[in-house]
């Protein structure tokens, strides 16, 4: 392959997602958790780290950046553009084509260049990375430091040095920045090592060399350290030095499992806690969403709403319906391939790396998270897994010409699949749901309805005045005030159009307002695949 085509195709499978992401984020509205993600960031910039909600993390300071530039510019459309909300959706898109790169770089350096533009064409159209890459969330984000982390965690292994092993500690600070379910990189990271050196450590074992073995554990101490030490300053510096140092008793704790961890240790409650403040309270904060329910409805897959719990693999049917069916017969066909020819890879040295995040958050998020709200949480294990596809091309001119013939053909099925969707990219749905107005009855929240879509309501609504529109947002505020009249006593129309956005009609937030609409009606439109349209009719009613 000539020298310039790979920089080339890179650079056009980037300018591709650039423009998909120009197109489609004009016509989104600011989803329900954008503006308390800019929020918390403009307050960070504002100097003030305290928390209001949980979730928020400092991370989105980057996206509030646009409205600090517009403030420093004279008056004029630029300003007013910078000024608005929706301006700091472009960091997020910037970041999520820096992960695209870091998606290729990685697998070539695995694979070769081929494999890094697969991986790279398959991070392109990844309708999930596209939905959120373009938005003032945290996803994303977490994502990409997962990928970065663990990338240069690889090479630190591979190649040792201060120089990789610092700059692994930062990224692994910075990643505890961007969202909470970063913070599992730290026994991914042991596992990773443990994984790694396993057959050294099971040869000093037998042999109890013990002198040995305290030879192997003390570079890793070592390195250690300087992990927790640089993640402690990193932690303390983005939020902005708040408080740390508190004891653990002073902790005003909410969640369950903190507060019986406290009172169980009255000594360390005396300890001070090396973190700033609103880190742990966050964590802790989400910890108590995550057993109470409290603040996001009902959990919602197959038509079967729960408070707490949650569905035991939820995240495996999630990924099942909501990513391209060319995508998963790819990572089949990568996995067979790469068992037969696993005498080519070097496991231990490489794809760990790349497999055991996977497994670790496969088996956390589908047995042990509660909050299943959204297959975005799922997002950090994604760009892993197109990496390692990438091995499914590493043999192109040995894989003979059926296997190419196919993988092409996937390929296009996947770029049809995708764009299909344009330009409304978080209600995406594989084949499986071949009626998109049905996609409900398998999933809903962030899945479909993340008030996205209000504009298009709007619009409908302008074209169709005599249309009853309930919207999304408005449902949300007045659900948490159960003393309103028109939420106890909603004023439904005797006949026409009736507009219900997904959540309200699965009942999300309230399982029994339109239980008469499921019981009895199938809709027969929809708008932007987020909200439902349903035609009642003056005799159905009565009945």
């Amino acid at each position: 392959m000539n020298k310039w085509v790979g920089p080339l195709l890179v650079a056009a499978m980037l300018a591709a997602m650039l423009l998909v992401d120009a197109l489609t984020i004009r016509e989104d509205s600011l989803t329900y958790d954008e503006p308390i993600h800019y929020r918390y960031g403009a307050q960070i910039l504002n100097g003030d780290s305290s928390r209001f909600v949980d979730g928020t993390m400092p991370v989105t300071a980057l996206n509030a950046l646009a409205q600090r530039l517009g403030k420093a510019l004279a008056p004029g459309p630029m300003r007013d553009y910078l000024l608005r909300v929706p301006s700091g959706r472009w960091v997020t898109i910037l970041f999520s084509l820096l992960l695209g790169y870091f998606v290729f770089r990685w697998s070539r350096e695995l694979y070769g260049t081929g494999a890094g533009l697969f991986s790279l064409l398959l991070y392109t159209f990844s309708p999930n990375i596209i939905a959120h890459g373009r938005l003032i969330t945290t996803d994303v984000y977490a994502a990409g430091m997962v990928t970065l982390s663990t990338y240069y965690f690889w090479r630190f292994l591979s190649r040792g040095g201060w120089k990789l092993a610092t700059t692994t500690a930062v990224l692994l600070g910075l990643s505890q920045l961007a969202k909470y379910s970063c913070i599992f990189l730290y026994p991914i990271f042991l596992l990773i090592v443990v994984v790694r050196y396993w057959p050294e450590i099971v040869r000093v074992l037998r042999a109890r060399d013990f002198k040995g073995f305290g030879g192997y554990l003390k570079p890793f101490f070592k390195f250690a350290v300087l992990f927790v030490l640089v993640s402690i300053l990193i932690i303390n510096a983005g939020f902005l030095f708040n408080r740390p140092f508190v004891p653990l008793g002073e902790y005003q704790l909410r969640s369950e499992a903190l507060k019986s961890f406290q009172a169980r240790h009255p000594v360390l409650g005396r300890v001070p806690v090396p973190l700033p403040y609103p880190y742990l309270d966050g964590l802790d904060w989400g910890k108590m969403r995550e057993e109470t329910g409290k603040g996001f409805g009902s959990m919602y897959l197959f038509g079967q709403l729960r408070e707490t719990g949650g569905f035991k693999g939820y995240y495996f049917f999630a990924f099942l319906f909501k990513e391209p069916i060319a995508f998963q017969v790819l990572i089949g066909l990568a996995i067979i391939f790469y068992i037969v020819k696993r005498r080519r890879y070097a496991f231990l040295r490489n794809e760990a790396f790349l497999v055991v995040p996977v497994i670790f958050y496969s088996i956390y998020l589908n047995f042990f998270f509660k909050l299943q709200i959204g297959i975005r949480h799922f997002l950090v294990a994604v760009p892993l897994i197109q990496i390692f596809c990438g091995s499914l091309v590493s043999q192109w001119q040995g894989s003979g010409r059926r296997m190419q013939s196919a993988i092409v053909v996937l390929l296009a099925y996947l770029v049809i699949s995708v764009m299909s969707y344009f330009p409304h990219y978080i209600p995406y749905f594989n084949e499986i749901v071949w009626d998109r107005k049905q996609a409900y009855k398998v999933l809903a929240d962030s899945n479909i309805d993340w008030g996205q879509a209000s504009k298009q309501a709007r619009e409908f609504k302008e074209k169709h005045p005599d249309a009853y529109l309930e919207d999304g947002l408005w449902y949300m505020k007045t659900y948490r005030d159960k003393n309103m009249e028109e939420y106890l006593h909603p004023k439904f129309p005797d006949s026409g159009l009736l507009v219900v956005n997904v959540n309200n009609y699965v009942g999300i937030y309230h399982p029994h307002r339109y239980k008469w609409l499921r019981d009895n009606y199938e809709p027969i439109g929809h708008i932007a695949y987020a909200y439902l349209i349903f035609n009642i009719s003056p005799r159905d009613t009565t009945r």
